[in-house]
Order: C-alpha cells, then sequence, then structure tokens
C-alpha cells in the first residue's frame, strides 16, 4: 500500500519534468520532494556498516575517513545517464534489486575524519555514484522496457578542496 502511494505520488508529480528531464536551475519545493522519494527515501535493507563493522576484528584498528553504509534497495525508479527519469520494471512477482553504498547521514558534506587538521579544514565527505544496469523505460511514457543504466550510490569519497571556505570544525 505505501509504495503504491509513492507511486501515485510520483505520477501526480509529472508535470514539473519537462521533456522528462528534472531541473536543476530553479527547484520548486515539489521537484524537491521528487528528488527525494527518487534518490534519498528508498526502500531498503541495510547488507553491513562499514564504520565499526562486525566483521572486523575487535582489536582492528581499520577506519574510513568517510564512513559508508552498504544496502539494497528496491526502487521505483531513477535517474538514467542523460539525467532522464526513468521508471523499474516491477511486477506483482517480480522486484528488481540494486545494491547501493550511500555516506552516512551525520558525515556526508562534513570534513572528513583522520586527515591532517591543516587538510581537515578544506575537505568534506561526498557522495560518489555510478551506474548499473536494470529493465527500464522512460517515466509516464507507454514504451517497451530495455535494459538501461540507472544511477546508483556507489561510495563515499573525501574531497579536499582548496576553494571551499574553510570550516571552523577540527576534531
Amino acid at each position: 500500500m505505501h509504495m503504491q502511494a509513492v507511486f501515485g505520488l510520483l505520477l501526480s508529480m509529472i508535470t514539473l519534468l519537462t521533456r522528462g528531464r528534472l531541473s536543476d536551475r530553479r527547484e520548486s519545493p515539489r521537484s524537491k520532494v521528487l528528488r527525494a522519494i527518487l534518490l534519498q527515501e528508498r526502500d531498503y535493507e541495510v547488507i553491513s556498516k562499514r564504520y565499526g563493522d562486525s566483521r572486523s576484528a575487535p582489536h582492528s584498528l581499520r577506519f574510513e575517513c568517510c564512513p559508508s553504509v552498504s544496502s539494497r534497495i528496491r526502487p521505483l525508479g531513477g535517474l538514467s545517464r542523460e539525467g532522464k527519469l526513468l521508471q523499474l520494471f516491477r511486477s506483482e512477482r517480480v522486484v528488481q534489486q540494486l545494491y547501493e553504498t550511500r555516506c552516512r547521514p551525520d558525515v556526508v558534506n562534513k570534513p572528513c575524519q583522520m586527515v591532517d587538521p591543516v587538510i581537515k579544514r578544506f575537505s568534506r565527505c561526498v557522495q560518489k555514484y555510478s551506474y548499473a544496469y536494470a529493465f527500464v523505460k522512460d517515466f509516464n511514457v507507454t514504451q517497451d522496457y530495455r535494459l538501461d543504466y540507472v544511477r546508483v550510490r556507489s561510495g563515499c569519497s573525501c574531497e579536499v578542496d582548496y576553494s571551499l571556505p574553510e570550516t571552523r570544525e577540527y576534531h
């Protein structure tokens, strides 16, 4: 029932799209909701937590400067390499699942952990993306499904950018 409500919301918000593309210029509150539904509020199952992972030995000194969480997701839609909105194939018996690795919420766009304090001021943890194959069709278009790429989160990376304003955090 919840998935049907989300899908209904997506269909009602199609008027916000221009030629199947999300507008990156001036996003309205409705398009922000659509982007949140497609990219952030996915039905997922946590696979592992890399930071403090129970599979690593208790005495392990391995840590990530930008911890991430891997999960299996069952999205209704996604974005193509060209930025077009896609609808993933789904039936009563078939639900496509993809794996994603996303930044932990407490580190995304924050300074990287365990880096030199001089560099830390210019660092931040950023979400990285890649593409996975899925059976899709253009959103709200009557056509056959095809095999195409869908954007998925693929990791959390530390970026150092000296043009960033200095942050006040030094932990």
